[in-house]
């Protein structure tokens, strides 16, 4: 890896885009990725990857002015439209709230109208800098119906702040905060409050709040960044991963990034957010129960990701990895070294992963994906049910324009993680960060298979429908709480004992529980920059051999209304 990644710089002096505009991200989660994915499995445009991300604005514009045009369908040359008028900021039309140039004002004429809106914006032409303030808000009714009724109403708030400067430096800063009234267990049931700790720690005030932040300079090939936000490896049409997953507690990181042609390499070095729990407290000093987060150790990821495009249909990537805890190892802060080997000559007291990534478009319309993590693994023993040999694995495919219909994506995928994988024998260097898993949420001794139909007529309407089936081994605990059975479900509980470790172990040992989740979605963009949606989710549980006294995993039935606004 240390020669490919020398070679990349080598050959950085052939590229690759001079002084632009976008240098800043795009966050993950935003609609245009999943139009991006559309148009890429359709094969209208070439290179785009969700292998490594976010990516950035002025990538994303490059992919928007791929397609011919004459090829697209009425809502993708509409959507095409309203993503360049969001990206490049072109027409530099507008409408603001404090006055600008090229603008309109907001109130109130401004509102009902598909121009992007913003607080303030600026641009100078001259020095390739520009400056964007966007005012952020949200407002949610949630009604639960299962296992009992209640409802809560969720209000959020904040700005955003993006821009560049010279050409070179771009930033980024996002910054939110929320309330809550209502059923607590109805907002805990959000995969994002639920990751927030400030609501956890501080339930009873019922308030939460969201910060990420980026600083970046770009010179041609290279890239370093500085930031606080979510990030993505693997390809996951889910945006589930196994190998990092965007849906954890943003992260604070330092990378460096070489794109040059089909090569691109990222070093991460990420600070993570170690569990009380296992933490080592000062002896001098007394553990307030009221304060659970008092002594959190040190906790830090770093990783290695090269990825290759083989022609225009296929991409293949490898990524190595490695977590430690409790200390600061100069070690890891190089960019270009082999970190399992690192791992191994400092003893081997950290969490290493080795793991790889694929896409391939196997014709246009149809695209597999696959990635696969290996935790730890002795040869000799595969096929024996031995627990050390720990590895995840996932596939899916795409098919756009299902059935004839322009508009139309169906996705499936499937993932397994076999026992005590992301498990440590050092608790704290467990593949999580804050007492959740870095990889994909469903744990190990698990499996699942996901599905989702997407039909967006309109650069205005989508409709979604997915069902996601998790199937899993829980480990077993007596009525006081006792441990009776590790059957490597627990992604912190690593084998214990020489029993542990001298059982067979097979995928979904232990108890086993099946939980389906059906959801159907319908969003609606009134204007552009406030959108609408209605929602009903319903999941089922069910314990084979017979509902548990205290049961880990409950049904749920909610029904949710939102709107979100951008201004």
């Amino acid at each position: 890896m240390l020669l490919i990644s020398a070679s990349v710089l080598v050959r950085g002096q052939q590229l690759t885009s001079s002084a632009h505009r976008g240098i800043a991200q795009v966050p993950i989660g935003e609609e245009v990725y999943t139009y991006l994915r559309h148009l890429s499995v359709k094969g209208l445009i070439n290179g785009f990857s969700e292998a490594e991300l976010p990516i950035t604005e002025y990538d994303v514009v490059q992919f928007l002015k791929q397609p011919d045009v004459l090829k697209l369908s009425t809502a993708e040359r509409d959507l095409r439209t309203k993503f360049l008028r969001t990206y490049e900021r072109e027409p530099y039309e507008a409408v603001t709230m404090f006055p600008a140039d090229s603008a309109l004002p907001l109130f109130f004429s401004g509102i009902p109208t598909d121009e992007d809106k913003y607080l303030y914006r600026w641009r100078d032409d001259s020095t390739i800098s520009d400056f964007q303030v966007h005012g952020i808000a949200s407002l949610d009714f949630r009604d639960k119906n299962k296992p009992s009724s209640g409802h809560a109403e969720l209000a959020q708030i904040g700005g955003r702040f993006t821009g560049t400067l010279s050409g070179h430096v771009g930033f980024f800063l996002q910054a939110t905060n929320g309330t809550s009234f209502g059923d607590t267990t109805i907002v805990l049931e959000d995969p994002v409050i639920s990751r927030n700790k400030t609501y956890n720690l501080f339930g009873g005030r019922q308030y939460y709040d969201f910060t990420t932040a980026e600083l970046t300079y770009n010179n041609d090939w290279f890239t370093a960044k500085l930031a606080r936000e979510a990030i993505a490896y693997g390809g996951s049409f889910e945006g589930d991963n196994v190998i990092v997953s965007p849906t954890v507690q943003t992260p604070d990181f330092l990378s460096l990034g070489a794109h040059v042609g089909v090569v691109r390499y990222h070093a991460v070095f990420a600070s993570l957010l170690g569990d009380p729990r296992y933490s080592l407290h000062p002896d001098s000093t007394p553990n307030p129960a009221w304060w659970i987060g008092s002594f959190v150790d040190s906790k830090y990821l770093t990783l290695h990701d090269l990825t290759f495009s083989i022609g225009r249909n296929l991409e293949w990537g490898f990524t190595d990895m490695v977590i430690f805890s409790r200390r600061f190892d100069l070690a890891y802060l190089n960019p270009f070294s082999f970190l399992k080997s690192v791992n191994n000559s400092l003893l081997d007291r950290d969490k290493s992963h080795l793991a790889t990534h694929a896409r391939w478009r196997i014709a246009d319309g149809i695209e597999l994906r696959g990635e696969g993590l290996v935790d730890d693994v002795i040869f000799s023993k595969i096929g024996t049910g031995y627990w050390s040999n720990k590895w995840a694995w996932q596939i899916g495919g795409m098919w756009s324009g299902a059935f004839g219909i322009p508009d139309l994506d169906l996705t499936f995928e499937h993932t397994r993680v076999e026992p005590y994988t992301y498990t440590s024998a050092n608790p704290q260097n467990s593949s999580s960060t804050g007492g959740e898993i870095i990889g994909t949420a469903i744990g190990p001794n698990s499996m699942s298979f996901w599905g989702m139909v997407r039909w967006a007529p309109s650069s205005k309407l989508t409709l979604e429908a997915t069902g996601f089936l998790v199937e899993h081994g829980e480990n077993i605990y007596d009525s006081t709480g006792k441990l009776i059975y590790n059957a490597g479900g627990d992604f912190e509980l690593s084998v214990t004992n020489d029993a542990d470790g001298n059982r067979r172990y097979t995928i979904l040992n232990g108890r086993r529980v099946n939980m389906l989740t059906l959801q159907g979605t319908v969003r609606y963009e009134l204007w552009r920059g406030l959108s609408l949606s209605v929602s009903a989710l319903n999941r089922s549980v069910d314990y084979p051999a017979g509902t548990p006294p205290n049961p880990i995993e409950k049904p749920y039935g909610q029904v949710s209304i939102g709107a979100k606004a951008l201004f």
